[in-house]
């Protein structure tokens, strides 16, 4: 396997980033989701939080190429299901840690509606918490999965998903800094 990570000056980038995206999902199917692994997330440390986490970064960012070219950006809505769990497992409370502050007091509950996916956010004693129930919350954001994922990753506007309930503790969720 080539472990040249950077492109040389006279490299084709897209050959570049094909065959290094190759050899990535070659290394991790020889691995098994379930080697053991290090990585800088609060998950087990198995290999198929690397394929998880990489399918969700290159689906984001192939959103974001798409749209700052013009040209019309769909994310699968299963896949940002999973983007959302993603983000509330792991990415909120790492945000929370960095920003050194601590989770909002209200509730909040997120409903996608095109595909199976709920889940709670709420504060236990200044303690994040986070489960993939169907429960209420102060507040609700329901839409299709990959709104919410776009509005939980700053892309969208809040305004693009459903707010139910309490308009202020929505806000107090969606104001945490971002990553």
């Amino acid at each position: 396997m080539d472990t040249n990570f950077s492109p040389g000056p006279d490299d084709n980038l897209a050959v570049w980033i094909v065959d290094g995206t190759t050899a990535l999902i070659d290394a991790l199917a020889a691995a098994g989701p379930e080697a053991e692994t290090w990585h800088p997330f609060p998950l087990e440390q198995k290999v198929w939080v690397w394929g998880r986490r990489l399918a969700l970064e290159t689906a984001m960012h192939r959103w974001d190429a798409q749209t700052a070219a013009g040209l019309e950006a769909m994310l699968d809505p299963e896949l940002s299901s999973t983007g959302i769990g993603e983000y509330l497992e792991m990415g909120l409370p790492r945000i929370l840690a960095r920003a050194d502050v601590p989770p909002p007091s209200a509730s909040l509950h997120v409903h996608c509606t095109d595909v199976s996916g709920e889940w709670l956010v709420w504060s236990d004693n200044g303690s994040y918490r986070m489960l993939p129930v169907h429960d209420k919350g102060d507040a609700a954001l329901r839409g299709p999965a990959a709104d919410i994922w776009l509005v939980l990753m700053g892309r969208l506007d809040r305004s693009e998903v459903d707010i139910v309930g309490d308009p202020a503790a929505a806000d107090a969720w969606l104001d945490l800094p971002d990553w």
